[in-house]
């Protein structure tokens, strides 16, 4: 660790020589999580190059960090990355790679006459909310990481901005759909399996159901055959072989059953996918298809700030398009999925402003009204059933149904008031539908959140209470997440603080369950430069 530590301050040295800016964070403490329970420390620094010429400016920004906790290195390799791995296999699921260095920026603008035009690799601006931005649809949110929450992701492409009269516009193409970061594991693991496995439930229901009936129905026969004076013994031999059943006075759709009662007996009890594969379609295909998009408006109405727009976008995460699930006559299953990354369409609106009836009083609200372009994943199964035409024997047959992940269309937004106090006080608090990895049908969270900022002289105090409920399995759930921070800046350029991080859900599938992975109590150290 010292080793890195000098090698990363003689870079650092070297670069402010040459004129760049940046900071170096450092923290130390503890990961109380179920799972951890150990140290954690890590070494984070950003660096940044800015500067302008005449009609131009330019900027790169990067970061370059090392995690560790106890004495293993954790190192997140995202060429060995699967959308199938256990989510136990990680300390931590960073939705960024744990590589040498992270660029951030790395854009330039030209300004002309009223329309400044950027175009590389750069983070868009978030929106008037404190938690996340669920207007900002283009950037994914969902960078977790010890450093910090939700981060809102870079994206590469052009923007270009500029005034219409009293209107500013701001138009963003991004020409490819891929964010050059893992996708967040939960979604297609958990949507793929629950589809399997709910298939394989299914199956073994119905058959269950079937064979159920069958008993009843042969129940039914020999309790006629035995009021027609058969003994048990002749009744056994008939029902062996049904053929004999046509001399009993049974009808033509009784004695059917009996065949088909036979036939379905023969098939599993019980049915079971014990191998999954899957393969991806090719999303990074540089055509029109493929392009995101968004058009933005901005403009000032009885004294609130209003931005709408309209966004053609891709989730930032994959999941399956197509789940082929083929079981062999003793009832297990093979199965492929092949998995995309879907597109969707948004309306979008961000309004604040300040009260006119209460001083130091303001408001501010994000919402995005989202329509998925496909809302259902193809689901082709086969398996074997009794031959109607020949009830003797079993055929294997195919059928296709659609399970819809996603809601046809639907709201996130957040809502919020604030009270501030100069520059040293600022409480707030938050309404919110959906949390920032949510997005799949019956998913969507609903809850709320308090911070604070406040400044005594040389202390500075951050903190946020946070309490969601997600729907799982038809019961809203609770769960909270908690940040505070308490740091000093009576030292020019250098900001030591303390971080207490905790999370905790009552349900796996809570939306804040990966949270907890990163409960802990730090020591940090931050220097500018």
């Amino acid at each position: 660790m010292k080793k890195g530590l000098l090698i990363i301050l003689m870079i650092l040295s070297t670069l402010i020589i040459f004129g760049f800016n940046g900071e170096l964070q450092y923290f130390y403490g503890y990961n109380f999580s179920e799972d951890a329970s150990t140290t954690i420390s890590g070494l984070k620094t950003n660096i940044t190059f800015e500067n302008s010429l005449d009609n131009l400016y330019y900027k790169l920004s990067l970061d370059l960090f090392k995690l560790k906790t106890g004495k293993t290195n954790f190192d997140f390799d995202s060429s060995n990355y699967s959308m199938f791995l256990p989510s136990e296999m990680y300390l931590i699921k960073p939705n960024i790679p744990w590589m040498l260095y992270v660029l951030n920026e790395a854009y330039a603008d030209i300004y002309f006459d009223e329309v400044t035009m950027r175009f590389g690799r750069f983070i868009l601006n978030n929106g008037s909310s404190t938690l996340y931005s669920p207007s900002i649809l283009l950037s994914a949110h969902d960078g977790l990481n010890p450093f910090e929450n939700y981060k809102t992701l870079p994206v590469e492409g052009i923007n270009i901005n500029g005034y219409l009269g009293d209107y500013v516009y701001d138009l963003t193409v991004i020409p490819e759909i891929y964010d050059n970061i893992p996708d967040f594991v939960l979604y297609p693991k958990t949507i793929n399996e629950n589809i399997i496995y709910g298939n394989a439930a299914t199956l073994t229901y119905q058959f269950t159901e079937s064979k159920d009936e069958v008993k009843k129905v042969t129940e039914e026969l020999i309790t006629e055959l035995t009021e027609a004076g058969l003994d048990q013994n002749t009744i056994n031999v008939r029902l062996e072989n049904p053929e004999l059943l046509k001399d009993a006075g049974l009808t033509k759709e009784q004695i059917y059953q009996v065949y088909m009662g036979k036939t379905l007996m023969t098939l599993p009890s019980t049915y079971e996918v014990n191998t999954i594969t899957a393969e991806a379609t090719d999303i990074d295909e540089l055509n029109v298809k493929n392009m995101n998009y968004a058009a933005k408006m901005a403009f000032n109405i009885l004294g609130y700030d209003l931005k709408m727009g309209f966004v053609h976008d891709h989730y930032h995460f994959m999941v399956p398009e197509k789940i082929d699930i083929n079981y062999s006559d003793d009832g297990t299953g093979i199965s492929n999925t092949v998995m995309y990354r879907p597109a969707r369409n948004s309306i979008t609106l961000d309004v604040q402003g300040v009260s006119n009836f209460f001083d130091s009083i303001s408001y501010h609200g994000e919402a995005a009204f989202i329509m998925p372009e496909r809302i259902f994943v193809t689901v082709n199964t086969s398996y074997y059933i009794p031959n109607t035409s020949k009830p003797t024997e079993t055929i294997l047959t195919t059928n296709s149904t659609e399970v819809e992940i996603f809601d046809k269309y639907y709201f996130k937004a957040i809502g919020g008031i604030e009270y501030t106090k100069g520059e040293d006080f600022t409480l707030g608090i938050e309404g919110f539908n959906g949390l920032p990895t949510e997005e799949l049908k019956d998913h969507i969270s609903f809850g709320g959140d308090v911070y604070v900022k406040a400044k005594y002289s040389n202390i500075s105090i951050e903190a946020l209470v946070l309490a969601a409920f997600s729907k799982v399995n038809d019961e809203y759930k609770p769960g909270y997440m908690t940040n505070l921070k308490i740091a000093f800046s009576g030292i020019d350029n250098f900001e030591p603080s303390m971080q207490l991080k905790y999370a905790y859900a009552e349900d796996d599938e809570h939306s804040l369950k990966s949270m907890e992975e990163l409960n802990s109590i730090s020591l940090n150290i931050k220097i500018y430069f």
